[in-house]
């Protein structure tokens, strides 16, 4: 009798273990990956719209320019990396990578194919004091 229960147990067990095994793969099977394409796009800046927060890049190729929507964790960079703001970048070489949803085309970064230039002015005033008496 000992050997007739031990054997229902290891049958369960096997049964129980079988079915474990069954569950996940079953699991891991209805899991789906879901994969952005992340498409680049060279022009020139020809307009920026922060009120529609949308960028205009034209292309040599092209025959129509090319409409962009960009959002607050789009990144606006010079070729080195630096953070540039998009005022910057207006009539300026660009690369732009971005992701389609739908009908729209949405930004992750805009990269200047050139540097961008800092103008840095200084100016000295002088005053002078005449003392009437």
């Amino acid at each position: 009798m000992r050997k007739t229960w031990i054997a229902t147990m290891a049958g369960a067990l096997a049964l129980g273990s079988t079915l474990v095994v069954g569950a996940a793969t079953a699991e891991m099977t209805e899991r789906s990956v879901t994969t952005e394409k992340t498409t680049t796009y060279s022009g020139t800046v020809s307009e920026i719209d922060p009120s529609s927060s949308t960028i205009t890049i034209r292309s040599e190729t092209a025959p129509a320019p090319t409409k962009y929507v960009f959002t607050k964790e789009t990144v606006f960079a010079d070729p080195q990396g630096h953070v540039v703001t998009y005022d910057t970048i207006r009539n300026s070489p660009v690369t732009v990578y971005y992701t389609r949803e739908g009908d729209r085309m949405i930004v992750s970064k805009v990269i200047t194919t050139k540097p961008v230039v800092t103008e840095h002015r200084e100016s000295t005033t002088t005053e002078t004091h005449r003392r009437i008496e």
